[in-house]
């Protein structure tokens, strides 16, 4: 697809007529997409697992922190490259505390903001609530050249606040390089073939998992061991072990270790199959 156009405001309202900026779950399109900013270093397009649809980064950071609302359970909706509209709401804020409202190059129009994500999260009690939040290089935040940035980052922080969202800045202290690598990972396990995603199956493989903790054994040998007893493949008893860890049945440290099959069998804590989610995963 090729770059859209913003040299106009007659480009903005049409973009908004297409939909761009709208929606929610697999129906929202981001405001931004890869094709559309020219290249600040690493972009990315990736196929939700979470939310069935294709996201757009503008830089690894963000792709990180995909990883990280992919992985969590409190996160059910991922919306990125939000903009911020009205813009007139914006703009009157950056007014108010003698920001210059920035605008698109070569032209007189309003440039439209727009915040890294937009997240549906879900509450202890069941409810749900956005939140949102921005994603920057602790490079960026400081020394020659930041003003400007954060300058934006005050405007967009008032205007979530001014509507009662939760906004916040995410940096890349926030990642360790393990947990990216691992979450990269565990993402391609997040769904099994059909017959590997029986409760029956998994409740059994915990039970010779927990069995295998008094060897000395690496992670393959383990899985190895395993597969034999369960009469299934290597290939599927290592994925039903990285699906374990997706879908927290089995909880290990994944900030601090890489996942390695040569390495030993990581310490691990077990939690109980939900019956609820294993009934729809084999009705589905």
């Amino acid at each position: 697809m090729r770059a859209r156009r913003f040299a106009s405001q007659q480009d903005i309202e049409r973009h908004v007529a297409n939909g761009f900026g709208e929606g929610a779950g697999s129906s929202y399109v981001p405001w931004l997409r890869v094709q559309d900013v020219p290249s600040r270093g690493r972009s990315h397009k990736i196929q939700g697992v979470k939310v069935d649809r294709t996201h757009h980064f503008l830089s690894d950071l963000e792709r990180y922190y995909f990883l990280i609302c992919e992985f969590s359970e409190d996160v059910v909706d991922i919306r990125e490259q939000y903009p911020l509209f009205p813009v007139e709401r914006a703009q009157a804020i950056a007014t108010a505390i003698g920001v210059r409202y920035p605008r698109y190059p070569k032209t007189t129009v309003p440039y439209v903001m727009t915040t890294d994500f937009l997240l549906t999260v879900r509450e202890p009690d069941g409810s749900f609530k956005s939140v949102a939040r921005t994603v920057k290089y602790r490079s960026d935040l400081v020394g020659k050249g930041s003003k400007g940035t954060l300058e934006k980052l005050d405007v967009e922080k008032r205007f979530w606040n001014s509507q009662g969202v939760d906004w916040s800045i995410v940096n890349d202290e926030f990642f360790t390089p393990d947990l990216i690598k691992n979450l990269g990972l565990l993402r391609k396990y997040s769904k099994l073939h059909r017959d590997l995603m029986k409760a029956s199956l998994h409740v059994e493989f915990i039970e010779c998992l927990e069995n295998s903790r008094e060897y000395p054994w690496t992670l393959a040998t383990c899985l190895r061991k395993i597969a034999n007893h369960l009469s299934i493949s290597y290939i599927d008893a290592q994925g039903i072990f990285f699906h374990l860890i997706w879908t927290k049945a089995l909880k290990v440290d994944l900030a601090n270790a890489p996942l390695h099959l040569t390495a030993p069998v990581p310490n691990f804590e077990v939690f109980k199959i939900s019956v609820q989610s294993s009934l729809k995963e084999n009705l589905s």
